[in-house]
């Protein structure tokens, strides 16, 4: 039993860290407070193929992204250790640097071409908001 554990906790962390090095690829750097939030709903749509919106939505996108996460405060914060644990590992292997509560990618050696999705256009808006205004609207939302 508790090697089943194990081997869904690795897989869990090896998503995560998939998942942070993806959107920091896209965005360059992110608070790490919009990284958790978003590292969950990206995985939420990776696992769950659940789309509301897409990327012909344009008002509020970032206050509609979050609304995904309404009725999900346990399993959000079960996944922030792990989406923590995924920071952390990446940071100590130099694939991400963090400074000032900024998180942003250490080597430039991926090009990606940008990409319309719901939630990277969600993303990029969210740099416009504060992480306290963020974070009351997670709150809010969870």
């Amino acid at each position: 039993m508790k090697k089943n554990h194990y081997e869904l906790e690795i897989i869990l962390l090896s998503t995560y860290c998939d998942i942070v090095l993806d959107i920091l690829e896209e965005h360059k750097n992110l608070s790490v407070i919009k990284l958790i939030t978003f590292s969950y709903l990206l995985k939420k749509k990776k696992f769950m193929k659940s789309n509301i919106y897409n990327a012909s939505n344009k008002n509020d996108l970032v206050l509609k992204c979050l609304s995904q996460l309404t009725g999900l405060f346990d399993d959000y914060c079960e996944n922030i250790k792990y989406i923590i644990s995924a920071i952390h590992l990446l940071i100590e292997n130099r694939k991400i640097l963090e400074h000032s509560g900024e998180v942003m990618i250490s080597e430039e050696n991926h090009i990606v071409a940008e990409q319309k999705s719901f939630i990277n256009l969600a993303i990029k808006e969210s740099k416009n908001y504060s992480d306290i205004q963020f974070l009351k609207e997670v709150v809010r939302n969870v």
